[in-house]
């Protein structure tokens, strides 16, 4: 019995002992496993210092090393035709880091009054994009230290295999299509790359109390009432599409999309369907009101039977520091812009020159006169999209 006891004890003191060397080893090795992931991570960490460059990720979710702020001094921007004039705004007017941009960023700035307000834009070269393809070769000759893109991953790589650091931009918020929110996006994500903050503040808040002062004069407008407004992005002889922002812009001033949904081109059956009793149309097509109420847009289109046409409802959008369709740094004032035009009865006492010129003084220090409120109100033609 003794001698039982005695070998149990033993067997006892024996898995203990196992026991507590496996402990010590699993922790061992957890810590040799902690520490060589430390060490991974610092060298990693290390690495990037000692190159100087750092970690953002941009707007299409991709990680983008890129160079010190202090050394990214030349900027090249392709296919966001707006993002140059907002650029020119965040930077104050002063455009000297821009070297690169498209063609049609290039003809809107001849013919806007951004020209007026950063005049060297008109100087940025053009030759990267030229014939409706973007040449790499060009564009390296220009040496930029970061490119600005829309696009996708076919877009990225083209620039991952030339080595240039490409920063993706998007159109579109998480909470679908609207100008404003965009904006913000595009500044907060230049602000990472430069490190410095916009030298233009204040215009979200502006936009927001623009929109609350709409609604509220909207409020008591039943919704049979309520306008049926169609808005065109792109109309050329071969295209005729709606565009991705007529839904934000409709439903932010009050009317009602007939097109609400609506993918790919259009046809004049869908049109006398929807029978819009209201038309806009955006300063990316060289359409304008009397080409509909003449009936000499395309060829085989019948405009004549259209509510907004007979009632010539037909409206260009206008063209500030940029086209104000799509995202800009003048997107509130279109906001007021659409409202008062849809709904004039609503907005007798708000004057858009004074508006504009009030904007103008407030966000860009510019004193407009008469002609430039008019030609920013009253675009001319020839600055419709040409290429994307």
């Amino acid at each position: 019995m003794k001698k039982s006891l005695l070998l149990l004890a033993v067997g006892f003191v024996m898995l203990a002992t196992a026991a507590c060397q496996s402990s010590s080893n699993s922790t061992a090795s957890s810590k040799s496993e902690s520490a060589m992931t430390s060490t991974n991570e610092s060298e990693s960490s290390s690495k990037e210092e000692a190159k100087g460059t750092r970690i953002i990720k941009d707007q299409l979710g991709f990680d983008v090393e890129l160079p010190p702020a202090k050394d990214i001094k030349r900027i090249a921007i392709h296919k966001l035709l707006p993002l140059p004039s907002v650029y020119a705004v965040y930077k104050g007017g002063n455009v000297d880091g821009l070297i690169s941009m498209p063609p049609d960023s290039l003809n809107a700035a001849k013919n806007s009054i951004l020209a007026k307000y950063a005049p060297d834009i008109l100087n940025v070269s053009i030759d990267y994009y030229k014939g409706g393809e973007l040449n790499m070769e060009e564009l390296l000759k220009l040496k930029p230290d970061v490119v600005f893109y829309a696009g996708g991953e076919e877009e990225r790589q083209q620039f991952v295999n030339a080595v240039i650091p490409a920063v993706g931009f998007s159109t579109v918020t998480p909470n679908g299509p609207n100008t404003i929110e965009t904006l913000n996006a595009w500044i907060s994500l230049m602000e990472q790359v430069f490190e410095e903050g916009s030298k233009v503040t204040g215009i979200t808040e502006y936009a927001k109390e623009a929109q609350d002062e709409i609604n509220k004069r909207l409020a008591d407008i039943p919704e049979d009432q309520r306008k049926k407004v169609l808005m065109i992005g792109h109309y050329s002889s071969t295209n005729f599409t709606l565009g991705g922002f007529s839904d934000y812009w409709i439903s932010a001033t009050g009317g009602i999309n007939v097109g609400k949904g609506t993918q790919g081109n259009v046809n004049m059956e869908q049109v006398y369907s929807w029978a819009p009793d209201i038309m806009f149309i955006s300063t990316l097509s060289d359409f304008f009101p009397e080409d509909f109420y003449n009936n000499t847009t395309v060829e085989g289109a019948d405009w004549s039977g259209v509510p907004a046409v007979i009632n010539k409802q037909v409206y260009k959008f206008p063209l500030g520091m940029h086209r104000w369709w799509p995202p800009s740094t003048d997107a509130p004032l279109s906001l007021w812009w659409i409202a008062k035009t849809t709904y004039p009865e609503k907005f007798e006492d708000i004057n858009m020159d004074e508006k504009i010129k009030e904007y103008y003084k407030k966000f860009y220090g510019m004193d407009l006169t008469e002609e430039d409120v008019n030609s920013i109100l009253n675009p001319v033609k020839g600055v419709g999209r040409t290429y994307y």
